[in-house]
């Protein structure tokens, strides 16, 4: 059995916003090091802090990106690659 549009929007949103947390623990994360750590270990976690913030933002805009498209398939409007429109 095939699951509905309902619920495999509600995954899908389920998902991202369960991508987006984990990216923001880990952020938090090498914040707190941050605080405890000096010279080369400082820098490397510093460096991860800045990719992990750039990872979020990037996943926040998949957020958007999921929830837009889990609209459009709940509403009837996603395009799924055939045109039903076109005749031979």
């Amino acid at each position: 059995m095939t699951d509905s549009v309902g619920e495999k929007g509600s995954r899908l949103l389920d998902e991202a916003a369960h991508l987006c947390d984990m990216l923001r623990m880990a952020h938090s994360t090498a914040h707190r090091m941050q605080k405890e750590l000096h010279g080369r270990s400082y820098d490397k976690v510093s460096e991860i802090a800045d990719r992990l913030h750039d990872l979020r933002v990037a996943c926040n805009s998949l957020f958007d990106e999921v929830a837009q498209e889990v609209g459009e398939m709940e509403s009837g409007e996603h395009d799924t690659g055939y045109s039903s429109d076109t005749q031979e």
